[in-house]
């Protein structure tokens, strides 16, 4: 009796355990295998022409923080729905980059564009290998933004295949936008100042007043000089222009001879002449100041030499010149057998801007 109570107790020991270890296999095969891809850290893009329907370029930078598996494509899907890698992805309408090249990469290099890349997909591609450099950047031409004003965005993904199939190692979204373009627009109009006045207090032409000059008596044995001042700014693409007009000192019939070529003072000697510099003979003028970069002409640039010939142009300036204050110096010298009489004349300097 108690012999056949063990070999019942014996089998239900059996059973019992025969049905742990084929639960104990079913748990283990309906554990499922599960990856998830890590993050891309620091994702960004910026564009050079963020209008609608652009051709720009896109300069795409992230960080790598997967360090133990090897890297073979990166892809940049374009999509007009969300950044989100598991959604299908809508291509943008109008966005193009299946002539984009690669003009340049940094940190993980060693890449080119894979033949699997269409209009929204750029696949870059090379020989799978480690990430050594944290930080990348990638800079494409050549692409066209979406025709439609909004957001669209970019998908990143990293794969160890060298043509981003198979399970992705790291990925990321980046939003991007199109916008209307504002244009804006000011026209800067044609400028031209100029004054002359016997004084000018800096380059303030407000405050050139007077026009007379006074030589007083005439003598033989000494040179008659004064001098006057001139401003002149423009904004002209081709510069400025003063020229002289007048004549010499002349009454009624009489004239004091006008210098025709540079020549030094000689009391004396019939003389009427000009020019715009320092002088020391007679001590009288100064060189030309101010910002600008207008400069005398030749025949009346030489100091202590004097000319006077109407319709010379004086000085000139060959672009766009700041202003520029010139000081003329005149010198009248007599003979002994000039006529007696009041010497008088009107002299005009006349600016042209060349617009």
């Amino acid at each position: 009796m108690q012999t056949k109570r063990a070999n019942k107790t014996d089998r239900s020991l059996k059973l019992v355990l025969s049905i742990v270890l084929f639960t104990a296999a079913l748990m283990i095969q309906s554990v499922p295998s599960v990856f998830a891809a890590t993050t891309l850290l620091n994702r960004s893009d910026k564009m050079s022409d963020s209008a609608a329907g652009a051709n720009t370029t896109h300069v795409v930078s992230f960080t790598f923080t997967d360090f133990v598996s090897p890297v073979g494509s990166v892809q940049l899907e374009f999509c007009s729905n969300d950044p989100i890698p598991e959604s299908a992805c809508v291509a943008p309408n109008g966005f193009d980059a299946t002539s984009t090249n690669i003009v340049s990469q940094t940190g993980e290099t060693g890449f080119s564009i894979h033949a699997n890349s269409n209009a929204n997909n750029i696949i870059l591609t090379r020989f799978p290998v480690l990430v050594t450099t944290a930080d990348v950047e990638y800079e494409f031409d050549n692409i066209m933004n979406p025709t439609d004003v909004g957001t669209f965005y970019i998908r990143l993904r990293t794969f160890s295949s060298d043509d981003a199939t198979g399970i992705a190692i790291q990925q990321g979204g980046i939003a991007l936008s199109v916008n209307r373009q504002f244009n804006v627009s000011a026209e800067v109009p044609p400028f031209l100042r100029f004054c002359a006045s016997v004084t000018i207090v800096g380059f303030d032409c407000s405050t050139a007043t007077s026009f007379l000059i006074d030589l007083g008596e005439f003598s033989t044995s000494q040179t008659k000089s004064a001098q006057s001042e001139m401003v002149a700014v423009t904004n002209a693409p081709s510069g400025l222009s003063i020229t002289l007009s007048g004549t010499t000192l002349t009454s009624g019939t009489n004239v004091i001879t006008p210098l025709a070529s540079q020549t030094a003072s000689s009391a004396g000697t019939s003389q009427f002449g000009l020019n715009l510099r320092a002088n020391a003979n007679p001590a009288i003028g100064a060189d030309p100041t101010g910002p600008g970069v207008a400069g005398v002409n030749a025949n009346y640039n030489n100091p202590n030499l004097y000319r006077f010939q109407s319709g010379d142009v004086v000085a000139s300036a060959p672009g766009p010149n700041d202003y520029r204050k010139f000081t003329v110096s005149y010198i009248a010298n007599i003979g002994t057998n000039q006529p007696a009489g009041v010497y008088a004349t009107t002299i005009s300097f006349i600016c042209l801007a060349n617009f």
